[in-house]
């Protein structure tokens, strides 16, 4: 089981998900709705930046536009035409639009969101490809 204190090295390859796709089924049990099998590239102000496959991106984009939805058309920052990834930045992390494209068919995220490796069996869902 993956603990909070865990911290894979750069390079590693994990699970990992957010607190805004976590749920209790039952107190004191954690688990998540997605998870998404990433490489740790780096860090960023603390925080971890990942390489995704197609499909890992693919999912986690498709979330981002569900929750966009649900709270307000003008959270949509993220967006996936297919190849290239885009992600409109918030004025706190700098502002614009920063356009990703894979480099050795991953994506490099991160953006500065608290991103946590988890243990997949605590995911209902686990994207991507080693």
């Amino acid at each position: 089981m993956t603990t909070p204190d865990y911290t894979p090295r750069q390079g590693s390859t994990a699970v990992f998900s957010g607190r805004w796709l976590r749920y209790e089924p039952v107190p004191g049990f954690h688990r998540y709705h997605e998870g998404y099998l990433a490489t740790v590239t780096g860090w960023w102000n603390g925080s971890f930046e990942l390489a995704l496959d197609h499909e890992a991106v693919t999912a986690l984009t498709q979330t981002f536009a569900a929750m966009a939805s649900y709270v307000g058309g003008d959270w949509r920052t993220v967006d996936f035409d297919g190849h290239t990834l885009t992600i409109a930045r918030p004025v706190s992390l700098g502002g614009g639009v920063h356009l990703v494209e894979p480099t050795g068919g991953r994506y490099r995220i991160g953006w500065g969101l608290p991103w946590l490796p988890v243990d997949p069996s605590r995911c209902d869902h686990v994207f991507g490809q080693p």
